[in-house]
């Protein structure tokens, strides 16, 4: 049986729910706020008290799905399945227009009727359900030519953007059809008229169909109210921004450059729900690590910081809205927005409107930044006016971590004009109506530390006599031995393997028989810890130096080498910005490991462990430095971390 197509739906405190506190069994009589919960003992005592008096919650037994037993390409096929489908699917064909529609859809498929029939009455929800249930491959995807391209870009202009508004069914039979006729063309199916007309853009649309009048108020509702936002989690964005600021290392306080946050808000309340905050590169393990930020709950992690405040958001969200940048359109965000039963919407390029709130709040961050010490400015003319940033600048990182918090703070405590109340106060009022509970809360994520792991970059090996192979490192456990021992007769059959880019010395490989991650380290007994970037760097100087046989052995004593240089140079005082920042950036990575880790390991119980293996690591030498390579099928997330 391949993946389950319910979704993994985490902890639920509600009503009637049984958890334990303090040891000591309980039931949830009534949920009073977003952190606050009314229960019962077995004593009949009863107590009012918050998420963080409750050890572990005993009523959730949903399965852990098997989610990466999908591949790219089965992903990318179920996404094509859902462009061509989605007006069928979400209800924007009429009754009398279906037949047609399928007919016309299985042409742009490349499948008979019969096979569009059986894919539409097998949707769950879930985009993924439209895969056939054998599990094939994507079939030859057929695109226009730039003639007819062209010609139906013309027809849409000429005929459905006009003032008289006519349905674009109208516009398919009464102009389309015989435009192409006349032209000596093959006419677009149906299906393909109507992604045509769901790719433009709405305000474009109203603009040419309704005036510039009624243009200007669906902007205004845009950026006020955006379209999805219909309930808290509904819709979420995600961007980066670099910080208009200089920050010092943590050690001997000197300038190592400006950070990046990766933000992401809630669009039906203006709720920052999670960060990043780091001297990493952009990518998709910044985007991966924010993300897990905002599906926490964040009592343990604000404790942990020492910061006192109420931030009670929590949850998968049901659409992710971001940019078209690369770190947002890999396979990762995509995999796993399916597998939560949610969709990643990338927005059009030059249209700044469909990411209002994260905008918006990026430049109340710049303003905040302005009058702080190390401010670099926002532009050339603040530039020209400021000192020097990076002799004036103070702050730490984690410093800075600490007055972002406090803007944080104070933005979902202010009251917004479009909300006409504060941030929190919207986000509550979904949920209670004074003291009454009206809507059921988040369900709360569930095995923490599964959800990390899958929102980490990954790539597809398959299972070798060394091990797996992930750039020049290699990884051998005995669980991996177990495991490709089991699926010895498929040596072809490949595994999904995951990373932290902050730590690469250990990869995580889907068991998907035992349905866990298991935990699979460096082979080579010359190992030695280093970030991606670490990796990377001494790879390029040994290039520069003219090695002709770059391997694993040769990285980790030059990585060494490196170490030693960068600590005699500290001790000289005659350090760099580059070597402060890199140790600034281990450090930070230390600390946010540690931090995760205390989340996850505080989120409730454990995975379950998988029935065990007793077949041992064989003692053999490690591989010669270039093996014959593994058949890999990268995704987008292996070259961009």
């Amino acid at each position: 049986m391949r993946k389950s197509e319910h979704c993994l739906k985490g902890l639920r405190l509600d009503a009637g729910v049984n958890v334990t506190i303090g040891k000591r069994p309980a039931t949830i009589v009534r949920v009073l706020d977003l952190d606050s919960y009314l229960v019962r003992f077995e004593s009949e005592e009863h107590r009012l008290v918050g998420r963080k008096d409750i050890d572990d919650p005993r009523s959730v037994s949903a399965p852990i799905r098997a989610l990466d037993d999908y591949s790219a390409k089965e992903t990318e096929e179920a996404y094509r399945w859902w462009e061509v489908l989605k007006p069928l699917l979400t209800g924007a064909i009429s009754r009398g227009e279906k037949s047609d529609f399928i007919i016309e859809a299985g042409k742009v498929l490349g499948v008979d009727r019969a096979t569009v029939y059986r894919r539409v009455k097998g949707y769950t929800g879930s985009v993924m359900s439209l895969l056939p249930k054998g599990g094939q491959g994507a079939r030859g995807q057929r695109r226009m030519s730039a003639e007819r391209d062209a010609l139906l870009d013309a027809i849409i202009r000429k005929h459905y953007l006009v003032k008289n508004q006519p349905a674009p069914m109208t516009v398919y039979k009464e102009h389309l059809e015989i435009e192409f006729a006349k032209a000596g063309l093959r006419p677009p199916v149906l299906a393909t008229f109507y992604a045509r007309i769901a790719a433009l853009d709405p305000i474009e649309v109203i603009e040419a169909r309704q005036g510039k009048r009624a243009s200007h108020d669906a902007k205004k509702r845009l950026m006020g109210s955006y379209p999805f936002a219909e309930a808290p989690l509904s819709s979420v964005q995600i961007d980066y921004w670099d910080y208009d600021l200089e920050v010092v290392d943590s050690v001997d306080r000197l300038p190592i450059g400006r950070p990046r946050l990766t933000m992401v808000i809630d669009t039906f309340s203006f709720m920052p729900i999670g960060y990043y905050l780091s001297l990493d590169p952009t990518g998709a393990s910044s985007a991966g690590l924010a993300i897990f930020h905002s599906i926490t709950r964040k009592e343990r992690w604000l404790a942990d910081l020492g910061v006192e405040m109420e931030w009670p958001v929590w949850g998968f969200p049901k659409m992710i809205h971001a940019d078209n940048a690369k770190e947002f359109r890999g396979s990762m965000l995509r995999q796993f927005m399916a597998n939560v039963d949610g969709e990643l919407m990338n927005r059009k390029v030059k249209t700044p409107r469909y990411g209002p709130h994260i905008e918006r709040y990026f430049g109340k961050l710049a303003f905040s930044v302005k009058h702080l010490p190390g401010a670099t400015g926002s532009n050339i003319r603040e530039r020209a006016k400021l000192p020097d940033p990076r002799k004036s600048a103070s702050l730490t990182l984690g410093e800075l971590e600490l007055y972002l918090l406090s803007v944080i703070k104070e933005h979902i405590n202010t009251k917004h004009s479009t909300l006409g109340m504060t941030p929190l106060e919207k986000w509550r009022s979904y949920f209670f109506e004074g003291t009454r509970q009206i809507n059921k809360l988040p369900d709360e994520v569930d095995n923490l530390d599964f959800w990390r792991k899958e929102l980490m970059p990954k790539t597809e090996r398959t299972l070798q006599s060394y091990g797996v192979q992930w750039d020049l490192f290699h990884y051998d456990s005995d669980g991996l031995v177990a495991l490709r021992q089991r699926h010895a007769k498929t040596p072809s059959k490949t595994f999904t393997v995951r990373r932290d880019p902050r730590d690469v010395s250990e990869v995580y490989v889907w068991d998907p028989d035992n349905k866990v991650y298991l935990t699979v380290r460096y082979r080579s007994p010359m190992s030695i810890g280093m970030s991606l970037w670490d990796q990377r760097a001494t790879k390029r100087a040994l290039e520069e130096q003219g090695l002709m046989h770059i391997g694993e052995n040769e990285i980790f004593d030059a990585h060494k080498e490196r170490i030693k240089r960068q600590e005699l140079v500290a001790s000289s005082k005659q350090d760099t910005v580059k070597a402060r920042r890199q140790r600034e950036q281990k450090r930070r990575h230390e600390d946010a490991r540690k931090r995760e880790k205390a989340v996850v390991t505080g989120s409730g119980p454990p995975a379950a462990v998988p029935r065990p293996i007793a077949v041992p690591l064989p003692a053999e030498p490690p591989p010669p430095e270039s093996p014959a390579a593994p058949r890999r099928t990268d995704t987008f997330d292996d070259l961009d971390i």
